[in-house]
């Protein structure tokens, strides 16, 4: 309509048309499932579909389509402006920008932007007035919804042409071809292209208020998606300025809507397992879908719900319930995501209600929303737990040797691989035997039900050398707080001495299903950590004797302590003995004792003042006791794992003395 400086009175209308307009859709595949083919009157959502309205008339909002409106309004000059609807399931905002404004005229009430009645043109509309000096696109305007709508539209008022002293100034045109838009148009004022979305202003032609006034449309777009129209002047012979209104903005949401789909990560514990999906409602338990699945071991068929509508303000649950099987043999994850507001809430066993026979459990599905698509996904991953570990050689790559049985240097003491518990891959291999076994248990020496053997022997394959590992259904260890792990070793065995104990209880944590490294370390004898060095002193019965003022590591037993035989000795005399206890090793010794047996053959000896001596006092303080053959022993003590940096290992020293018989004739 061409503009005249006088037409400034306010007015409003509101056309609704009943044309129906249908609509090519392009979106992700993420959300095809969700997509609405409802069609609808131009104006006006599809049935059961709630409607936002900003404009001066809203429509009659029902039970079946529920509006919500605010008034259009817009302070002159303004580039953008959001329109904000609070509810309490969300906030929904539509916004209206302007991103190219050219050719303004600013004659007619200020900058345009400029909303109110242009009389003879527009009707409580946002109106945007130009100068005509060029064929160009003289404004755009995007709309956009925080939220997935299945349709989008408003009011083009006053899209024409005009013709002055045998020129045409302008030839107004509208383009939504950028989003698949569509536009309904008057063929007594416009002409309009084969795709229904350019509608260009017949050459000449003027209308009035509320004649050719013509609808812009979008079906299904994604959240916050601008939605783009370009205002062309199309055609100039003379620069005259001309005006075109946007009213009646709106946009629909459907009903929250969901699927639900079911997944297995790994195969069936039990190969006929089968799941049932449930969706009701929580208010009154109403059945709404469901399904069972088929398929066996790792493949999951007729696993999905359709797309099911839901009411909004109403609470649901979905429920998993397994068929030939139990839950707690998986560890499931529900995932439920909304493509709408962009959120994803997840949820996992431990989180769940689970019922007393362990075949079901229940999630709720609460606070859904008009525009809600809410995908749930149910995974389930076979939660057996597994025990395992490997029986090795635990020597730190040092070859036992009878000539290194008592060698206490660095080469033992500083290698922190050596007898240290731990199987250490670069240096240490795994050990094999026909008859070595490993056991899993209640701890109460009765075998627990496995998936594998149980006990069962360790592996003979190069690559696995001395591993076992134990699958476990979890079913199988309800209100179990502990398994051990037991290893039967061969009668006759060449290890001889355990760095780790045989039984090795493992407390259970909840919802963890892996339990590694319950290694078994061995060593053949001369590897053992605890190595004993005999010394001897022979003097003349000092019973005031201090043992540790005696030297040490003489080569004359005569001189002081030393490791070299006796030779010579007279009846009567006197023979000091030192006996040490070493921990060459990186793991504590427990329960050692230093035992030694006098000798009643050829020649008896018996015990001599002073009192036999323990060294340091600080090793438990054992006490020395005397047996009623001649033997002398401490009690019970243990020996600390020796530092890597040591440069001697840990040790105790029993001091002792004796006196040297007469010989004994046959």
């Amino acid at each position: 309509m061409r503009l005249d400086y006088e037409r400034k009175d306010l007015q409003l209308i509101n056309l609704l048309s009943v044309m129906l307009l249908f609509i090519g859709l392009s979106i992700s595949s993420a959300q095809a499932n969700f997509v609405s083919n409802e069609t609808s009157a131009v104006a006006a959502c599809p049935f059961n579909h709630k409607m936002y309205y900003i404009g001066a008339t809203p429509p009659a909002s029902t039970q079946n389509f529920p509006v919500a409106s605010q008034a259009l309004n817009w302070p002159a000059g303004n580039t953008t402006r959001t329109f904000t609807f609070t509810e309490a399931s969300g906030n929904k905002e539509f916004v209206i920008s302007f991103p190219i404004l050219l050719d303004l005229n600013s004659n007619f009430g200020g900058t345009p932007p400029i909303f109110g009645t242009f009389n003879g043109v527009t009707t409580s509309a946002l109106n945007l007035i130009h100068n005509s000096p060029a064929v160009r696109t003289n404004h755009s305007m995007n709309v956009s919804v925080n939220r997935s709508v299945t349709k989008v539209g408003y009011k083009i008022q006053d899209l024409d042409s005009t013709g002055t002293t045998g020129r045409v100034p302008y030839i107004e045109q509208v383009d939504v071809s950028a989003n698949q838009g569509q536009l309904t148009f008057n063929a007594n004022f416009h002409t309009r292209n084969a795709a229904g979305n350019i509608v260009t202003g017949r050459s000449g032609l003027n209308c009035s208020t509320g004649e050719c006034t013509i609808n812009a449309s979008w079906n299904y777009k994604l959240a916050n998606t601008a939605l783009n129209l370009k205002h062309n002047n199309s055609f100039t012979q003379t620069n005259s300025p001309h005006a075109v209104g946007y009213s009646d903005f709106f946009f629909c949401l459907a009903p929250p809507k969901i699927i639900v789909n079911k997944l297995l990560d790994g195969s069936r514990v039990d190969g006929d397992d089968q799941f049932r999906i449930e969706l009701r409602r929580t208010d009154n338990n109403a059945f709404v879908q469901a399904f069972t699945t088929t398929g066996s071991n790792d493949v999951v068929t007729d696993n999905t719900t359709t797309v099911t509508t839901l009411t909004e303000g109403v609470n649901y649950t979905v429920s998993e319930q397994i068929i030939n099987g139990n839950l707690l043999d998986y560890q499931t994850t529900y995932t439920c995501s909304n493509a709408t507001t962009g959120t994803d809430v997840v949820f996992r066993s431990g989180e769940m209600l689970i019922n007393e026979a362990g075949t079901r459990r229940t999630f709720a599905i609460n606070n859904v929303s008009y525009g809600d698509e809410i995908t749930c996904n149910v995974t389930n991953t076979p939660s057996q737990y597994t025990f395992s570990g490997i029986v090795f050689n635990d020597n730190g790559g040092i070859v036992g040797r009878d000539s290194t049985r008592q060698d206490i240097s660095t080469t033992f003491v500083g290698n922190g691989s050596y007898f240290n518990g731990i199987y250490d891959s670069a240096s240490e291999v795994g050990l094999y035997d026909s008859n070595l076994s490993i056991r899993l248990t209640d701890c109460n020496g009765t075998n627990i039900t496995t998936t594998s053997a149980n006990p069962q022997p360790v592996s003979n394959i190069q690559a696995t050398r001395g591993r076992y590992n134990f699958t476990v259904p979890a079913s199988a260890l309800v209100n179990k707080t502990k398994v051990c792990v037991v290893e039967n070793e061969p009668s006759v065995w060449d290890y001889a001495v355990d760095t780790n104990t045989d039984n090795r209880e493992v407390t259970l944590v909840a919802n963890v299903y892996t339990y590694s490294n319950l290694d078994f370390g061995e060593v053949k004898a001369n590897n053992a950590a605890l190595v004993l060095i005999k010394s001897q002193y022979v003097h003349e019965c000092n019973n005031n004797l201090d043992y540790q003022a005696v030297s040490t590591n003489a080569e004359d037993p005569t001189v002081g302590f030393s490791i070299n035989p006796i030779r010579g000795v007279s009846p009567g005399k006197c023979i000091a003995y030192s006996v040490r206890a070493y921990n060459r090793g990186h793991v504590g010794l427990q329960q050692v004792q230093i035992r030694d047996q006098l000798q009643i053959t050829p020649v008896t000896s018996v015990f001599q003042q002073p009192a036999p001596l323990f060294i340091p006092t600080s090793v438990n303080s054992p006490t020395v006791s005397y047996g009623s053959n001649g033997e002398i022993r401490s009690n019970v003590f243990s020996l600390a794992a020796t530092p890597v940096t040591a440069s001697q290992p840990n040790s105790a020293t029993l001091y002792f003395n004796t006196k040297y018989g007469t010989t004994q004739s046959n």
